[in-house]
């Protein structure tokens, strides 16, 4: 059965696969720690990529200790990012517009699901110039109880959009996000963005593509398939 055939809806991750914003967080987070002494390394950096909120300070308390003090590096990184958002505006990934123009035309259902919360996927959205009434759906990390690798933001989405799990074709640029979407048993595709493909992503993912042109391209030769 042709990929098409499948595919009933189409499931975006936000931060490094929609929006050029990875590389944007990462040095807020340098400069926020800086600030209190810590050193918040590129390596320190790719073990959140992809992370809920919780499972940041997790991750964060466990590589710098207890006493890190989470809050307060969160807050001014969140400040900086607001500050250089407003001024610059979401820099798109490349071939995002193309690629959602073409989800439409082959009218399948689009979800947003990220880990970042709501608001901060609203925000983006906004200065990015998209309509969120583009997508039948929007999940934030903030909405669900266990973030990626858990499979319950992808869940969430589907069930939002109305279409079975095996039906959904998720797109993502984090190896967490890729292993979410294959324990939710959807089609995964991953563009990766600051990582590289791990094993487990290489086990699971239906395809690794080098940019969203090509997921386009993918769907339009599918498309043709079917027309």
């Amino acid at each position: 059965m042709s990929l098409r055939a499948r595919v009933k809806a189409v499931i975006f991750d936000m931060d490094g696969l929609m929006f050029d914003t990875e590389r944007i967080a990462q040095t807020a987070w340098q400069h926020a720690a800086s600030k209190f002494g810590y050193d918040f390394t590129a390596e320190t950096y790719a073990g959140i990529i992809g992370l809920a909120l919780p499972d940041v300070v997790q991750y964060t308390r466990t590589t710098f200790g207890a006493d890190f003090p989470f809050d307060s590096i969160y807050m001014r990184k969140q400040e900086l990012v607001d500050e250089w958002i407003t001024i610059h505006g979401t820099p798109l990934k490349a071939g995002l517009l193309e690629l959602m123009d073409q989800v439409e035309r082959a009218d399948l259902r689009m979800a947003l699901a990220s880990s970042s919360g709501k608001g901060i996927i609203l925000r983006n959205l906004e200065h990015a110039g998209l309509q969120a009434e583009r997508f039948n759906a929007i999940v934030g990390g903030d909405e669900i109880s266990r973030g990626k690798p858990a499979p319950d933001i992808f869940l969430a989405a589907s069930r939002r959009l109305g279409a079975m799990p095996a039906e959904c074709l998720v797109l993502e640029d984090s190896n967490t996000g890729i292993q979410a979407a294959c324990a939710a048993g959807m089609i995964a595709i991953m563009v990766p963005d600051m990582l590289t493909p791990s094993e487990a992503t290489m086990g699971c993912a239906w395809q690794i593509l080098p940019d969203l042109y090509a997921v386009r391209d993918l769907l339009l030769e599918e498309n043709g398939r079917q027309s």
